[in-house]
């Protein structure tokens, strides 16, 4: 695991220094999202990367072993993922405020779909950047899907309301955040499953190493 967090120490800076000038620069709400939005960016990237490196060195393995090299790289990544979450979570209470626990709680959750969407897109495409654009766009389909659902319930005119259904109170959650919660977690199943079944083929297709 140790050799494995070496090859990911690029990657790993990388996802600490893409929100860091929208966290020193613009002390605004805004700001503030468009920070989580890179650090997203950064650790889907970082993700992507694990798995491109892994796309390059194949071998034909046993099914249970097989599943184990799985396992590992899924916990390996993971470990990258929680620290660059720590290291993220010491900047944004350093340079933002220090009682803002509600980001700290959403840059967590960015950690599940970077670890459960990535290797599946990655391993599709072979392309890490490829890979970020699809499962950035995958998960903002699932907040679409919630805005379908509020427009049923509450009709065309649901940002019109006081508040608006259209908003996303994290805080407070309504029905749009409830289901993109919702889609997000069944999104994320499914592409780990497809992921892991996709990673068992093509290393159990690959030839016998001599």
């Amino acid at each position: 695991m140790r050799k494995s967090l070496r090859q990911l120490l690029p990657a790993w800076f990388g996802s600490i220094l893409l929100p860091l000038p929208a966290l020193v620069f613009w002390h605004s709400e805004d700001g503030r999202r468009a920070a989580l939005g890179l650090f997203f960016i950064g650790c889907a990237g970082m993700v992507a990367f694990a798995f491109r490196i892994g796309c390059n060195s194949r071998a034909n393995v046993e099914p249970e072993p097989l599943r184990l090299v799985w396992r590992e790289r899924i916990m390996t990544i993971g470990a990258a993922l929680f620290l660059a979450f720590l290291a993220f979570s010491v900047l944004w209470l350093t340079l933002t405020d220090t009682r803002d626990f509600l980001g700290i709680f959403l840059a967590f959750l960015l950690l599940i779909p970077s670890l459960c969407v990535l290797p599946y897109f990655t391993l599709l495409t072979g392309r890490p950047i490829v890979a970020v654009v699809f499962s950035l766009f995958a998960v903002f389909c699932m907040k679409l899907l919630g805005c379908v659902v509020v427009v049923l319930v509450y009709g065309w005119h649901a940002d019109a309301d006081v508040p608006p259904h259209t908003d996303m109170p994290w805080l407070h959650p309504n029905l749009l955040v409830w289901m993109f919660w919702l889609n997000t977690c069944l999104l994320c199943l499914c592409l780990y499953i497809l992921g892991r079944k996709r990673f068992q083929a093509i290393h159990g297709s690959a030839p016998n190493s001599r």
